[in-house]
């Protein structure tokens, strides 16, 4: 056998295999969340024909492939009553969800809808081959094919019931046919280009930039051919494939006639048309690296590009497209290969919906073209590459064990720049991650582990203990109706994860008692919230300026909740090596002290009719306090210079009133000084009288520098235990100079200030301030 035959027969093996890999994943993998509406699509089109094309425009779909997917469903059972489903005949969404019922066998039967899929899947594969083949050699197609066959976005997709696949497959062959038109033209070719250009725009609405592709391709080889003579029969030609591509398009939707929004004149298969315009005006609200956007990012598909394709593949693509670039001549072959994509990625980055990364999956092919061709010129081109082979031979076990590996859900893949598949769901959501392939996997856990909870949990900012399942793209908010059913999850580890799209997570108790709010500048949630979000409607709920006080309700020894509203917070930028989104950090160095011993548990960045708000559990008690070394019970009128003699306290001091003074800490911040006093809330009863604590900075010779009176918590909110620890600023004082703070507390009615329990002639207490830097 010769070698070019022998190369044949391992391409054909490959194909073999490609195909056993699709349709074993097939068997395996769970209908996933869009195959239901093609199916569905597909069916009412083979049901009723043209009365079904009001379908079309509402979601965007060519008749072609679901009618495909959707045929041996009608032939099985083609009197479905689809007039009295709701919906029928104006609305989509209702119409899918009562055709559902009726599809029941489906996931019984899915191979046989995903058939058509893996078939053109293969087709693919037998293109590329023969393309990579034309164009460098067998053994250059064998490598593109061996890229293509353990790609994981091409098996993910290659095996579904939806058109992703399918028009990469066409769309592929229509452009190598108008390759092979550029090497040789001839009509075979430019009517086959003309045939599979109608096909790929039946078989969705993007195939028009495979037309637009093709068009530029021909329009390029008029132009370089001109001098030949034959620019005229080229023209003729290209016009002919032009007129049957649309040709075919038109007969796809049965030579429908009518007008399409916007133009003032009817037109061909309006269907299509107005199928085009709902994805050109389609937006929503997408996810990707912790946050969500109205509309999307340019970068979404470069960043999916990056950590969705094995690094295997990207290193060889990277190193292929450097040696074709360095290597061809031929002005024909870096259009066939380049045109295209360039012209995709532009209109994806740009106008792309930022659902998933198999928007890209059109791009494939010519990476996997680029790979063969570049690396057999690369290790195969020129005598002594023994190196090189072996670096591509590590790079072909590398890529195909990581494929293996994960088999048969690929949708999850992600690679080892972001942490493999456990890792991915950070980054990107939808059918990037978990799409519903799952689903067997799921309801075989909830049956092995009854006690598990697979619903978003009734109070969303503290779940009930236990153990929870949770969908990877539901835990960012995606597919389900409130984005923040399972916030409270994203701040807490998973225990495990199932298939590498649904997470485990267990719940520990948490005996919560109170949630003290910040009202600044906006009280984050109402009682409804607070009683809803917690599951509990005996809650002690305290509010408090957190620019001015802190507030530790029964001193911190029982677990609650802070909730701040969101502006207080402040996005940190990219942390490394995640670069994910930072968690929030409070704006303010007041704040963040008083939250070292608390964890971020949810975050509400669009509120919807509450406020953005974080809020943060607080588990313990703040750090043992002692009194400062130098701290005295004084009249309010004494100097501190007399203070030489006296004995500085030892002991925390009560005050006659319903406060006891714990300590002092203080703080330069630039210009300013910043001190806290700490008091505690007797048990003397609740307060029915307003006060104030009183903070006066004073120099040694008892000159005062500053004062900062204040108290940010209504009095009639504390209760005995509360501590309160009340912010006062300072111009920060001279470099050295010794400074001392007169504080205490005083009625706000009558001015009066409160005596120092049990030391007759005392109201106030004088500290030295020693500053923490």
């Amino acid at each position: 056998m010769s070698d070019k035959w022998r190369v044949y027969l391992v391409g054909g093996g490959l194909l073999l295999f490609l195909f056993a890999l699709l349709v074993l994943g097939a068997r395996q993998t769970s209908m996933t969340t869009d195959e239901p509406s093609y199916i569905g699509v597909g069916y009412a089109l083979l049901a009723r024909g043209k009365e079904a094309f009001w379908i079309l425009p509402q979601r965007g779909y060519p008749p072609l492939l679901p009618g495909m997917e959707a045929l041996l469903v009608y032939l099985a059972d083609p009197n479905i009553p689809l007039e009295r489903l709701a919906g029928w005949p104006t609305g989509y969404a209702s119409f899918i969800r009562d055709f559902k019922p009726y599809m029941l066998p489906l996931e019984r039967t899915k191979t046989v809808t995903r058939m058509p899929t893996i078939l053109l899947t293969v087709i693919l594969g037998a293109v590329v081959f023969r393309w990579g083949k034309d164009l460098w050699g067998p053994r250059a197609g064998l490598l593109a094919l061996l890229a293509l066959v353990f790609d994981p976005t091409l098996l993910a997709h290659g095996r579904l019931a939806n058109s992703d696949a399918g028009t990469t497959a066409l769309g592929t062959a229509a452009l190598y046919a108008a390759w092979r038109w550029t090497e040789n033209p001839s009509w075979r070719w430019m009517l086959g280009t003309g045939a599979l250009l109608g096909l790929t725009m039946l078989a969705k609405v993007s195939g028009i930039l495979w037309a637009a592709a093709a068009g530029l391709i021909v329009l390029g080889t008029i132009i370089q051919r001109r001098r030949e003579g034959q620019s005229v029969r080229l023209l003729v030609q290209g016009v002919a494939a032009g007129g049957l591509s649309l040709l075919i398009l038109w007969a796809g939707y049965g030579f429908d006639w009518g007008s399409v929004r916007g133009l003032p004149f009817p037109v061909p298969a309006p269907a299509h048309w107005e199928s085009l315009l709902y994805l050109d005006q389609y937006a929503d609200v997408f996810f990707a690296l912790g946050q969500w956007k109205y509309g999307g990012w340019w970068w979404y598909y470069p960043l999916a590009f990056l950590i969705k394709n094995p690094l295997p593949l990207l290193i060889g693509w990277a190193i292929g497209l450097v040696v074709l670039l360095r290597r061809s001549s031929s002005i024909s072959c870096l259009l066939a290969l380049g045109l295209f994509p360039l012209l995709y990625t532009g209109v994806a980055i740009f106008e792309g919906i930022n659902v998933g990364y198999r928007y890209m999956l059109p791009l494939h092919p010519f990476l996997y073209l680029t790979i063969g061709g570049g690396l057999w010129q690369w290790g195969w081109g020129r005598q002594g590459q023994s190196r090189r082979k072996w670096l591509l031979g590590i790079l072909g076990v590398w890529y195909v064990a990581t494929t293996v590996q994960i088999f048969p859900y690929e949708i999850a893949y992600f690679n080892e720049l972001v942490g493999g598949p456990e890792g991915g769901y950070r980054y990107l959501a939808d059918s990037n991650v978990d799409w519903g392939q799952s689903t067997n996997v799921r309801d075989a856990y909830l049956r092995a582990h009854p006690d598990v909870r697979d619903e978003p949990p009734a109070s969303r900012f503290r779940p009930l203990p236990g153990c929870y399942l949770v969908g990877a793209s539901y835990l960012q908010g995606v597919g389900i109706g409130d984005r923040y059913a399972y916030g409270w999850f994203r701040h807490w580890e998973p225990q495990t994860m199932l298939k590498y799209g649904l997470l485990v997570y267990d719940v520990p108790p948490f005996e919560m008692n109170w949630i003290a709010q910040c009202w600044t500048p906006a009280v984050p949630l109402d009682d409804a919230s607070v009683a809803t979000g917690t599951g509990r409607d005996d809650l002690r709920n305290v509010g408090f300026d957190c620019t001015r006080v802190w507030l530790y309700p029964g001193g911190g020894s029982a677990p609650g909740i802070y909730a701040l509203h969101h502006d207080l917070v402040e996005e940190s930028g990219l942390c490394l090596p995640s670069f994910l989104p930072c968690p929030p950090v409070p704006d303010d160095p007041f704040i963040t002290r008083h939250l070292t011993r608390a964890r971020l548990s949810f975050e509400q960045a669009h509120g919807g009719q509450l406020p953005a708000f974080v809020l943060y559990e607080m588990t313990s008690a703040p750090a043992e306090l002692s009194l400062p070394s130098m701290a005295y019970v004084v009249p309010a009128e004494v100097l501190p210079a007399t203070l030489g003699a006296s004995a500085p306290l030892s002991d925390s001091i009560a005050l006659d009133g319903p406060l006891t003074f714990l300590s002092t800490k203080a703080y330069i911040e630039e210009e300013v000084l910043e001190v806290e006093t700490w008091w505690r809330v007797t048990d003397d009863g609740l307060v029915t009288r307003p006060f104030s604590i009183m903070a006066h900075l004073v120099s040694s010779n008892g000159e005062t520098m500053g004062e900062a009176d204040g108290l940010g918590v209504s009095p009639l909110t504390l209760a005995a235990g509360d501590v309160v620890v009340q912010r006062h600023r300072f111009s920060r004082p001279p470099e050295g100079a010794a400074v001392w703070l007169l504080t205490g507390a005083y009625w706000l009615d009558t001015m009066e200030r409160w005596p120092v329990a049990g030391v007759p002639g005392t109201d106030a207490l004088l500290v030295r301030l020693e500053v923490d830097r």
